[in-house]
């Protein structure tokens, strides 16, 4: 499948990675503002084609014109997801969005709309849910008994957050001569903590827990308009979900569905390293390893955890191309992922607004 990239930061890197190990991929063409940045990341992944030259665009309207490209992967800043998505579907390209697909629910909806009016597919690109490890998961959650509580915990000292302080120190010293703040501690690209990578441990107890009855956030806003760190706690009435974050500090990195009779615990959310299982009679299991690690309670191949996402995208894709060959008729569950559903996507993004409102971070796109 012929797939074009918007964006060329490092998580686009992440993404043709791992896109070497799935075979029906092929990198037909980037768009990038500036032709040699496009131009180096196309050489860089050419062998992914054999070797045949990636195309480059600085014309995103041009690039679509491209009646060759199938999809479109979307790695620009969060403030341009929706706009982009939307002119890609509209153009008939089927869309996978890096996550946070959105900037806020009312985009979200937007997205949804027009894949709907375009009969495209639209896929939010969250990584972790995609996993084998998360289907052990969902396999095994039943053992914990009645679910009672959650926590889940993702703190990571950024790197660019002294390139923020760094700049906001010079934007005093010398106002008439303001420094660069790093994209992401920015809330005109619709940045923040919670949206960046509280959102990994957000995501699971969403997906299995459903949307909550309500919820409550406090957090740390920080001179440049963004959350810093925060805590959000969901209330399911018989049960609750406690999620701390932080791109201010380091923590320890896990999440921990606790239940009447054990508790499983994974570690590292975002890539979900490893699953155990403890029990209350005091038994306990290892459920996964790391990958590439063989066990007799669970193996994880050696894969790139990106290349499921993006398996599972082409499936979703391809399914839909062939279901649409006698006629073309909408299906609104053939256009979305059964994993990362539109529904909870809309969950995701409606508890982060919320969130937000909370704590005082504002984008211009609300």
């Amino acid at each position: 499948m012929n797939m074009a990239i918007i964006g060329s930061n490092f998580i686009v890197d992440t993404f043709l990675t791992a896109a070497v190990e799935v075979e029906e991929f092929n990198f037909y063409a980037i768009y990038s503002r500036q032709q040699a940045t496009g131009e180096a990341k196309a050489l860089q992944y050419d062998y992914i084609n054999d070797g045949k030259k990636v195309k480059v665009f600085t014309d995103l309207a041009v690039m679509l014109d491209d009646d060759n490209i199938d999809a479109v992967y979307i790695a620009s800043p969060n403030s341009f997801h929706a706009k982009q998505a939307i002119q890609c579907l509209n153009a008939g390209k089927h869309v996978l969005g890096e996550k946070p697909s959105a900037s806020n629910s009312k985009e979200l909806s937007e997205i949804l709309s027009a894949a709907i009016e375009n009969n495209c597919c639209f896929m939010e690109a969250l990584m972790s849910l995609h996993l084998p490890n998360f289907s052990l998961v969902k396999q095994h959650i039943y053992r914990i008994g009645k679910p009672r509580k959650y926590f889940g915990q993702y703190c990571q000292y950024s790197s660019r957050y002294s390139l923020a302080l760094d700049s906001l120190a010079k934007n005093i010293l010398t106002p008439d001569k303001p420094s660069q703040i790093p994209n992401t501690f920015l809330p005109e690209f619709a940045n923040g903590a919670l949206i960046d990578i509280g959102i990994y441990p957000l995501y699971p107890v969403v997906a299995l827990w459903g949307e909550p009855d309500t919820i409550s956030a406090q957090g740390v806003k920080l001179e440049t308009g963004v959350d810093g760190a925060g805590d959000l706690q969901l209330n399911y009435g018989d049960k609750i979900a406690n999620i701390s974050y932080s791109k201010i500090s380091n923590g320890e990195n896990f999440v921990e569905f606790q239940g009447e009779l054990g508790r499983l615990r994974i570690e590292f959310v975002a890539l979900m390293s490893k699953v155990e299982l403890f029990l209350n009679n005091g038994s306990y299991e290892l459920l996964s390893m790391n990958k590439g690690t063989n066990s007799d309670k669970g193996v994880i191949e050696n894969h790139q955890p990106m290349s499921y996402e993006i398996s599972h995208f082409i499936e979703l894709v391809q399914a839909h191309k062939h279901l649409n060959k006698p006629v073309k008729t909408v299906n609104i569950d053939a256009l979305q992922s059964p994993v990362t559903t539109w529904e909870l996507s809309r969950q995701v993004i409606s508890i982060i607004d919320q969130a937000r409102k909370k704590i005082g971070v504002i984008y211009p796109n609300d």
